[in-house]
């Protein structure tokens, strides 16, 4: 069975079932959101328990802290220990329909300092060895220094083991400025497998006025690496060095987007993993012959993305196997 090793901050997130702003008399729907746990939880999903997945972290031992752990740990292996005396982030999610805007969503935290933010190399590294695969986001580099090293060390040392790794930038303005995720990023790409970003945030942090095909070859900068634009409510572009692939998204009614990102990464992970194939081994042959299956990967990316933002909630709106499977086949 492959095996998929991520690791980062997931918060109990308050997603406001109103329009508006936050109102602590109205509605929320207690969720989990952590990018990688997403992609981890999400993966597991997808290919219906056919790939092991492990979410590596730290958690308060406070409310949020157990219901994080409660939530994740029957969905995928959960390494994250309840420590006395930290604290567990949180996140309030808001949603507006404005006239520029059908559906726009306003996110808020509270997690300077959280247990999350304290990640070591040490917590990750006896879980890397035996990885298929190890997934990273820009949020972990972001939260503090430690969590910055933490993220180059691991990418180092698959690096030096031959692990792919995957990185999705994942920006987050309440985080660091577009220099400062430019100048941090600049120095991870090199490192990535696959590098994974939506075209809004390479505008916001490149600002190179670029086409998303031109972004997608641009990110592109060492052999045997495949680099992907995501283009929201257009489907996305993939750039191997030799092929370039896009694909059209489903046309969907938007009800939430949160999560559709990750949501992405789960399905083009699982539509590597659905050939019987590692990506390691995917990005050792020629560019004819991967070409299939990255473009059914990308097929299912885009699935399930675009089906995620048909519900609320991050990791509760993935679509399972059997959904992406049947819009697979009508796209086919």
């Amino acid at each position: 069975m492959p095996n998929f090793v991520t690791f980062g901050e997931t918060m109990v997130q308050y997603n406001a079932e109103y329009s508006g702003p936050y109102d602590p008399d109205g509605k929320h729907l207690a969720d989990i959101a952590g990018a990688e746990s997403n992609v981890a939880v999400n993966l597991k999903k997808v290919s219906a328990e056919k790939v092991k997945t492990t979410w590596i972290s730290r958690l308060g031992d406070d409310e949020s802290g157990k219901l994080v752990h409660k939530y994740l740990s029957p969905r995928t292996t959960v390494v994250a220990p309840l420590l006395s005396g930290e604290k567990t982030g949180i996140s309030f999610l808001n949603h507006y329909v404005t006239e520029e805007i059908e559906n726009e969503h306003l996110k808020v935290y509270q997690r300077e300092g959280s247990a999350a933010s304290k990640l070591s190399y040490e917590d990750v590294a006896p879980y890397l060895a035996n990885a298929d695969i190890v997934h990273v986001t820009g949020i972990t580099p972001a939260l503090s220094i430690t969590c910055h090293d933490t993220v180059v060390e691991v990418m180092k040392k698959c690096d030096s083991l031959g692990i792919p790794v995957c990185l999705d930038v994942n920006y987050r303005d309440q985080l660091w400025s577009p220099d400062e995720a430019k100048n941090v990023l600049q120095s991870l790409i090199p490192l990535a497998s696959i590098f994974k970003l939506g075209f809004d945030e390479a505008e916001v942090i490149w600002n190179e006025s670029l086409s998303a095909s031109q972004y997608a070859k641009r990110f592109h900068v060492k052999p045997d690496q495949i680099s992907i634009v995501t283009k929201g409510s257009s489907g996305a572009v993939l750039f191997d060095g030799q092929n370039l692939i896009t694909q059209e998204s489903l046309p969907v009614d938007v009800v939430d987007p949160v999560g559709a990102g990750d949501a992405f990464v789960a399905g083009f992970l699982s539509g590597i993993f659905e050939h019987e194939m590692s990506p390691k081994y995917l990005l050792t042959l020629e560019a004819s012959q991967r070409k299939n299956v990255l473009r059914q990967a990308l097929q299912m990316g885009v699935i399930c993305g675009a089906l995620t933002c048909t519900r609320r909630g991050d990791t509760s709106a993935m679509p399972n196997a059997t959904e992406v499977q049947n819009h697979l086949n009508l796209i086919q």
